[in-house]
């Protein structure tokens, strides 16, 4: 019974872990395609800083501050050697007074980082945006991107991505540099196709990872939901059990009492009263073993254990059947009963389908009043054969349609003072209905009647 529940936390678990994966695998992407983004970008920033400085122009102040940044992070100090040719005392003096300064103060040679900026080419363009020159020791890979010059022409400067001749993603920064500089722009690109193919192994790589990740969170999800059910299963089937052997142990004595009711009524002498009290007795003990015998089914039912022999069956004769011994019960009501089902078989269990239609046949009738009308009808439906169970009684308001398959839920006293019900029987048919492959659902409007279809597969 409570496989599906931890069907559906298992799911729930699965869900949880998944989207932290995923949100793992996002920040861990993004943070590698930023950090080469802000890598390139630097770098060709701090290129054309240096290609500013060797034109002897002015430097604008984000190539200023890109300069300074680029120069801090990849500025690395050579310590050196210093010779002294003083004597002995001088050195001794010199020990002295270099105790008193800090040991940074150890002579070095500052050297930057080039390997970033190898790979950079550059494109001094006129104001039209037509190459000048290749100042660059290799064939251009790529001519000046024009839509980017003219991004560059209107705002200053540029920044995007773009591609080389031979498709290879590159990095692309032009700069509108002043016209007394000899030059109209300046563009630089940075090829960034290695960078990409990490990139796409990283996907690859996080892909692999976020599907063994999920068989594994599936097998540990499924086993942390049967361990968190482990008490409710218990108690659960500790319920069941209960029910099972309530209902048995309640059988015996109540047929017992009722047998002893009839002996009674039987061998007393003519007593309107006590006759009376009688009848009140076996109507109450047979209502109580109806209840019985409904949780005594709702409990196979649950525990899967209530066991469908579905074969071919004729409906019309089967309704027919059913007419025989529910017409008689029908007229002493003074309610008449239509049965309009002439042909159509179904796939299903006999002595279950039969259960069914006498609970809704039941209802039926116990809320029709006098010179209603009960129809029985069937037509095909597809793959399937619909029955509706039609009644023109005092119908049901839509408040209560959702609930009426719940167990134990009864729309008001009203509806059942002639005749005890427990608020069983809607379920216990629905569950039959289902265990048969089948569907039933209820449509109704106070004041005009109710109908009960169900549907069942053909045979």
């Amino acid at each position: 019974m409570l496989k599906p529940l931890r069907l559906r936390l298992t799911l729930l678990y699965l869900a949880v872990a998944m989207l932290l994966a995923g949100l793992v695998g996002v920040s861990a992407y993004s943070m590698l395609y930023y950090y080469f983004q802000n890598n390139n970008d630097s770098a060709l920033k701090f290129k054309m800083a240096e290609t500013y400085t060797l034109i002897d122009v002015k430097l604008p102040s984000d190539l200023k501050n890109a300069q300074q940044k680029w120069t801090n992070l990849h500025t690395y100090r050579i310590p050196t050697v210093a010779t002294d040719n003083h004597d002995s005392k001088d050195s001794s003096s010199k020990k002295d007074n270099d105790d008193s300064k800090d040991i940074n103060s150890t002579p070095t040679i500052q050297e930057t980082y080039e390997g970033e900026l190898s790979s950079i080419f550059v494109l001094p363009l006129d104001e039209s945006g037509v190459l000048m020159y290749n100042p660059n020791p290799y064939q251009l890979p790529m001519a000046p991107d024009q839509s980017a010059v003219q991004a560059a022409l209107a705002k200053g400067s540029d920044l995007r991505n773009s591609t080389l001749n031979d498709g290879t993603p590159v990095r692309l920064l032009t700069y509108n540099v002043p016209k007394d500089s000899g030059y109209g722009l300046v563009q630089m690109g940075k090829p960034i196709g290695d960078q990409m193919r990490v990139m796409r192994q990283l996907i690859s790589g996080l892909l692999l990872v976020g599907v063994i990740s999920i068989l594994l969170l599936g097998v540990g999800s499924w086993w942390m939901a049967g361990r968190s059910l482990r008490a409710t299963q218990y108690a659960w089937d500790m319920q069941q059990a209960f029910v099972a052997n309530a209902s048995h142990e309640l059988k015996a004595p109540l047929t017992l009492m009722r047998a002893s009711a009839e002996v009674a009524q039987r061998n007393n002498q003519p007593n309107l009263q006590r006759s009376s009290l009688m009848k009140n007795i076996i109507e109450e003990v047979d209502h109580m073993a109806q209840l019985v015998e409904d949780l005594l089914l709702l409990s196979r039912l649950d525990s899967h254990q209530l066991k469908i022999e579905k074969q071919p069956l004729d409906l019309a004769a089967r309704i027919s059947e059913l007419a025989r011994h529910f017409e008689p019960l029908a007229n002493a009501r003074q309610v008449t009963f239509l049965n309009q089902v002439n042909s159509g078989k179904v796939q299903a269990d006999i002595t279950r389908l039969r259960q069914v239609m006498i609970i809704l046949l039941d209802n039926a009738l116990r809320h029709t009043p006098e010179g209603g009308t009960i129809t029985i009808q069937s037509k095909v439906d597809g793959r399937n054969q619909r029955i509706t169970i039609s009644d023109n009684g005092e119908g049901i308001a839509p408040e209560h349609l959702p609930h009426l398959f719940e167990r134990f839920y009864q729309v008001d006293s009203t509806r059942t003072k002639d005749q005890k019900g427990n608020g069983l029987g809607l379920s216990i048919a629905k569950s039959l209905v289902e265990l048969q492959d089948g569907q039933i659902s209820i449509t109704s409007q106070p004041g005009q009647g109710t109908s009960i279809n169900i549907i069942l597969p053909r045979a």
